[in-house]
């Protein structure tokens, strides 16, 4: 009896291994892998006016009775437009909150935080905590902390949301759970909590909790240090992180937060980083290179840089000094021993 014999070739073979859910090494092309780390996350601009154009259009149509949070969230387009998502770790939104409104207290696994922009007087409670929101303002809500937001004011605030929500999302940990009540009772003020950190720092007193950081502390303090030329970074202008007070770590574990102060006509070195950084021009007007784009930019615009562009940034007025805040991934590379940077 002849038996009839085939020969086994390359895609037999995966398409046998297929159908058993194996999957062989030499498919994933691991010979061509790249020499420097690659990302579809693309340089991009998103303008002041689009943004502010969709939120009050957002607030006509859109109502916290029925929504969650009236937020617009800005997209790359280099990533899936379905998750709409900013970077593939960190998403950047902007909230509005109309007089009179609360947008319910819950809580979720992503870490967010909120850098106010416009409006004085409205709040959020983190954990209990009230803290009383005006421009320039850092809010933490850590991940599982509950917070809700109150505007108990006469005028819309506003504000930027940052969020780890594409990480998490990642690792397959997104979760929320609404509180049993519309608004947390207020147990504290920030206020309270500022005052017991020197004692806390200087005597070991315990203190459980950080959340609020004031522009008006942030700005002295960047202010201090413009009166010292060599504290000027070659590459970011004079930048001052948001450490975290009780550990003297990251703002958050996943998420660093800084201001930084361009003067004048600076103009920064070309650098680049394993890390992927979101910035939002809070005063000012100036031109950022990113690869071989030019973005440029003027108060209230945000725009990203993705990991390993270079890149440097000019303030573009004559005479007066340019503040951008950012969002970067760096404490999570830097945990995963992945973070590395260079000049150019």
């Amino acid at each position: 009896m002849n038996q009839v014999t085939h020969a086994d070739t390359v895609a037999l073979l995966d398409r046998d291994m297929a159908a058993k859910n194996l999957s062989g090494y030499w498919r994933l092309g691991m010979e061509g892998l790249p020499p420097t780390p690659m990302t579809s996350v693309e340089p991009c601009i998103w303008k002041w006016a689009d943004v502010y154009e969709s939120l009050l259009r957002a607030g006509e149509v859109i109502s916290l009775e029925n929504s969650e949070r009236r937020v617009v969230r800005l997209v790359n387009p280099g990533l899936n437009q379905q998750q709409a998502f900013a970077t593939h770790t960190i998403q950047i939104s902007f909230q509005y909150v109309k007089p009179g409104e609360n947008a319910r207290a819950h809580r979720h696994t992503p870490a967010a935080l909120r850098f106010v922009l416009q409006g004085n007087g409205a709040y959020t409670t983190v954990n209990g905590q009230q803290c009383v929101m005006e421009p320039g303002d850092l809010i933490l809500t850590p991940k599982l902390t509950w917070h809700d937001h109150s505007n108990d004011s006469k005028e819309p605030i506003l504000w930027l949301d940052g969020l780890d929500f594409p990480l998490v999302q990642a690792l397959h940990q997104v979760m929320q759970e609404r509180y049993s009540e519309r608004r947390q009772p207020i147990e504290k003020s920030s206020e309270e909590v500022t005052d017991q950190l020197g004692a806390s720092m200087r005597h070991g007193v315990p203190l459980t909790d950080f959340f609020h950081y004031r522009w008006r502390d942030t700005e002295k303090a960047l202010r201090t240090l413009l009166q010292s030329p060599a504290a000027r970074d070659r590459f970011d202008g004079y930048l001052l992180e948001y450490r975290n007070p009780l550990t003297g770590g990251p703002t958050v574990t996943t998420i660093q937060c800084a201001v930084q102060l361009l003067r004048a006509g600076d103009e920064t070195e070309k650098h680049r980083h394993t890390s992927t950084v979101i910035y939002h021009v809070f005063r000012g007007h100036g031109a950022s290179w990113i690869g071989e784009r030019r973005l440029d930019w003027e108060q209230g615009d945000s725009f990203v840089v993705p990991l390993w562009y270079d890149h440097r940034h000019l303030n573009c007025s004559p005479s007066d000094d340019a503040i951008l805040f950012s969002m970067s991934d760096a404490p999570m590379l830097k945990a995963l021993d992945l973070y590395r940077e260079e000049a150019c």
